[in-house]
């Protein structure tokens, strides 16, 4: 005061403290010192967390794979299984239509007269032959069995030939229809001469014994007029 620099010591007050490092400020603030290391490892356990549950989604997305794989599978055998019963139906009847079929063939017999009959060949008979005083009045008079064969024709003729054929004067030709496989029929014998196709008849049998016809012959009509079954 006196005109001298003033001694005095500039004091620092005593109640100001000097302010610690950060940690020591986040202490002298109440912060917890392991605070972040809370943080961390909090941090830790939910991505541990998120592990776990990538994990379990992906097992369960494993588990429904196999289960719809499994399903699959199971709906191919049942399909597989359905075919196979449908095919063996199919072959069973087709394997018993066969057996039908076949059985019905061979359960089909011809009758008697086709196995004993009296064969006739003769030349004489073809409708190509000429005249003659040849009769089968007599020949056939009691019912016969006969099968024409060889060089003399197979079977009677079936069309009027007009007469003076077959080494007779009325030529005999069939006018009825002819038997299926294995039947009978019941038909007409025409005898022509030239003045009409049809100048006098008589009823026959045929029987179809499926490559050859036997013919159940009576009589012609009458013994006066040379009469004669004519052949082709």
């Amino acid at each position: 005061m006196n005109g001298h620099p003033s001694n005095t010591k500039q004091q620092h007050p005593k109640n100001i403290k000097q302010l610690p490092p950060n940690h020591e400020q986040q202490d002298s603030l109440g912060i917890p010192s392991n605070c972040s290391a809370n943080v961390e490892s909090s941090s830790n356990m939910t991505t541990t967390n998120n592990n776990k549950n990538n994990n379990k989604k992906y097992f369960k997305v494993l588990l429904i794979s196999f289960g719809v794989l499994l399903i699959l599978g199971v709906l191919a055998c049942v399909v597989m299984g359905i075919y196979a019963l449908v095919y063996i139906n199919k072959t069973t009847v087709a394997s018993t239509t066969v057996t039908t079929s076949t059985t019905s063939t061979t359960t089909t017999f011809l009758p008697p007269q086709c196995y004993s009959y009296m064969i006739i060949n003769d030349t004489t008979r073809l409708i190509t032959a000429g005249s003659g005083s040849a009769t089968d009045y007599g020949l056939f008079s009691t019912s016969t069995l006969v099968r024409f064969f060889g060089a003399g024709g197979t079977q009677i003729a079936t069309s009027p030939t007009g007469g003076y054929h077959c080494g007779s004067t009325y030529n005999g030709w069939y006018a009825g229809a002819l038997p299926s496989f294995s039947n009978t029929v019941s038909g007409i014998m025409c005898y022509t001469d030239n003045s009409s196709p049809c100048t006098y008849y008589n009823t026959i049998l045929v029987t179809n014994c499926d490559s050859f016809y036997v013919y159940d012959l009576i009589n012609p009509p009458n013994n006066f007029n040379d009469m004669r079954y004519c052949t082709v």
